[in-house]
């Protein structure tokens, strides 16, 4: 689960996703290795991985409009920077 938190978090800091800049939540999972993506079980993980970063506030997920549907986008909280980086430089010891 923090290997995935890891991945989510970096692929948003890569492409500097932060607060009013989002993105779809597509473009995160498809950075996340198949083996995940193309189980059950994987995705239970990484939906249950996206609540838990939502719930601890390092994500805000959004809902868009998109044409003639809505889509949910993606970015990290601004608020939590520290908190974030700090995770991942303690996850890379």
């Amino acid at each position: 689960m923090d290997k995935l938190k890891k991945l989510i978090l970096q692929k948003l800091i890569r492409a500097n996703i932060w607060g009013g800049k989002h993105t779809p939540i597509n473009f995160v999972i498809k950075a996340i290795p198949e083996h995940y993506r193309n189980t059950h079980k994987g995705r239970k993980t990484i939906k249950k991985t996206l609540k838990e970063l939502v719930n601890s506030e390092w994500i805000i997920v959004l809902s868009k409009r998109t044409g003639k549907s809505s889509d949910e986008h993606i970015s990290l909280n601004p608020r939590n920077i520290s908190k974030i980086k700090q995770f991942i430089l303690s996850f890379n010891s």
